[in-house]
């Protein structure tokens, strides 16, 4: 039987389970976060878990869970479900009420997802679709329009869709962070507009030796402008973007496969050897 976490507590995922009645779950007064294990080992919880408390307070979803406590929450399940390669879910429903009846379940969703080589050597195909987030930069549980748009990707036998915000500018993906790449800059849609995934802030942090970086709006009218296009996620990584709707990039993605390998190699470092 496979495990899960309530509000600290190691239980079977059966038991895992939420009224019809929540109004936090109805009015999605809600934040999670996706964090990926692999061999056994959590990457970046710490950044995660930050990350979840922040999507929180940016909603006004008051709690008393600690940073740490739910670190170590991660970890127990992991090793009470004998957990080696699968994504854990995190999920904080809110109590619209203030009764303090909060609730954080961690479980798994199931094993990792990976990607065809030809995607990361060849590129994959995106498309794009008209709309932006609501409160971009709290990963909340409102997913109906990532959840339309992702689905009509996959209609179109495409990896992610693209969001397009009312001044035609590119935002993110449904479940991605956007890069364009001129020259030696690096160009990434502004961190007020979009939810920063801990991979971007990875990738960020591990090219300035190699990089520029610029925040800057990225019309997709201007969008062949660019010399290569990538996009990152906690299971795609860097993933480089050959296609996006009819507009195809004759490229062999050097400048990328460099971004995969610095990002690669720094959880490597800090995460598999340690």
């Amino acid at each position: 039987m496979a495990k899960a976490i309530f509000n600290g507590k190691i239980i079977d995922e059966s038991e895992a389970k939420i009224s019809i009645a929540d109004k936090g779950y109805f009015f999605d007064f809600a934040v999670y976060s996706s964090v990926k294990v692999v061999q056994g080992k959590i990457f970046f919880p710490k950044h995660h878990v930050v990350r979840l408390f922040e999507s929180a307070k940016l909603i006004d979803l008051k709690h008393n869970f600690k940073n740490d406590e739910v670190e170590k929450w991660l970890g127990k399940l992991v090793e009470a479900g004998q957990i080696k390669d699968a994504l854990l879910r995190i999920i904080l429903i809110g109590d619209p009420d203030d009764k303090g009846e909060e609730k954080l379940f961690v479980f798994p969703i199931g094993g990792l997802t990976f990607y065809p080589d030809k995607f990361y050597k060849q590129g994959a195909k995106v498309i794009t679709f008209r709309g932006e987030r609501r409160i971009p930069k709290s990963k909340t549980k409102d997913l109906l329009m990532s959840f339309i748009a992702y689905r009509e990707a996959k209609k179109r036998e495409a990896l992610d869709a693209l969001f397009i915000d009312s001044q035609g500018n590119i935002r993110e993906g449904t479940r991605s962070n956007f890069f364009a790449i001129k020259g030696q800059t690096i160009f990434t849609p502004s961190a007020d507009k979009v939810l920063e995934g801990i991979t971007k802030k990875i990738i960020l942090k591990v090219v300035k030796n190699n990089f520029d970086i610029k925040e800057a709006e990225i019309p997709l009218d201007d969008i062949k402008n660019f010399d290569e296009i990538f996009i990152s996620s906690t299971s795609m990584n860097v993933m480089p973007i050959r296609q996006i709707d009819d507009i195809v990039f004759e490229t062999n993605f050097e400048k990328t496969h460099l971004i995969g390998k610095l990002f690669k190699d720094y959880y490597d470092k800090e995460i598999l050897k340690k």
